[in-house]
C-alpha cells in the first residue's frame, strides 16, 4: 500500500507539472493556475511523506528497546521523590469536572479584554486633535463640486449652441439649463 501510494504520489506530481508546462505554453492561465496548485500540493504531500519516513526511520534507530529492563533503583528513586501538593483545592483532579474553572475564566477574560479595548478607545479618542474633521473640511474644499453642480449657466448653455443638440446623452446629463427650458 506504501508503494503504491508512494508511485500515485509521483505520478501526480510528474503529470500536473508537465500539464502545468503545457498549459503556460498555451497561454492558458487559468487552466496554468489550477494544475499548478495541484502540482504544488503534490509536491508538499510527497516532501512531508519523505520528511516523515525519514523522521520515523531515525526514531527507530536511536530509541532504546522498550522491553528492556528499567535501571536498578529508578523505580525507588522515583517513588522517593517529594510530590508537589497543588495550590488550590478546585484544582484537585478528584474534584474536578470540566466545566466549573472555564466559564468564570472565560468570562472574566472577557471583561477584562472589554475594559481594556474601552480604555484604549478612550485615550485614542483623546489624544486626537481637536477639529480633525473641520480641518480635512478645509482641505477637501479644492476639489469639491461646485456649489450649483454641474449644470451650466444659461450663458455657458447659450455659448455651446449647436453642439449641445447634436448630443442627447450630453443634453439629459446638464439637465433643463441645456435644452432652453428654465423653471
Amino acid at each position: 500500500m506504501r508503494r503504491l501510494s508512494w508511485v500515485l504520489g509521483t505520478v501526480a506530481l510528474i503529470g500536473s507539472g508537465s500539464y502545468l508546462f503545457v498549459y503556460v505554453y498555451r497561454w492558458e492561465w487559468h487552466r496554468a493556475l489550477l494544475v499548478g496548485i495541484l502540482f504544488l500540493a503534490a509536491l508538499v504531500t510527497l516532501c512531508t511523506a519523505l520528511v516523515l519516513r525519514r523522521l520515523a526511520r531515525l526514531d527507530t534507530h536511536l530509541s532504546p528497546d522498550t522491553r528492556s529492563e528499567p535501571p536498578p533503583g529508578a523505580l525507588a528513586r522515583l517513588r522517593a521523590a517529594p510530590v508537589e501538593a497543588t495550590p488550590f483545592r478546585w484544582l484537585r483532579p478528584e474534584a474536578f469536572d470540566g466545566g466549573h474553572i472555564f466559564i468564570p475564566v472565560l468570562l472574566g477574560g472577557g471583561v477584562v479584554v472589554s475594559g481594556l479595548a474601552w480604555l484604549i478607545e478612550r485615550v485614542a479618542g483623546s489624544s486626537a486633535r481637536a477639529g480633525v474633521e473641520e480641518e480635512l473640511a478645509a482641505e477637501l474644499v479644492a476639489v469639491a463640486f461646485p456649489a450649483g453642480g454641474l449644470v451650466p449657466t444659461d450663458a455657458e448653455a447659450l455659448t455651446a449652441g449647436a453642439g449641445l443638440a447634436e448630443d442627447p446623452a450630453l443634453r439629459l446629463l446638464l439637465g433643463p439649463a441645456a435644452t432652453g427650458v428654465t423653471r
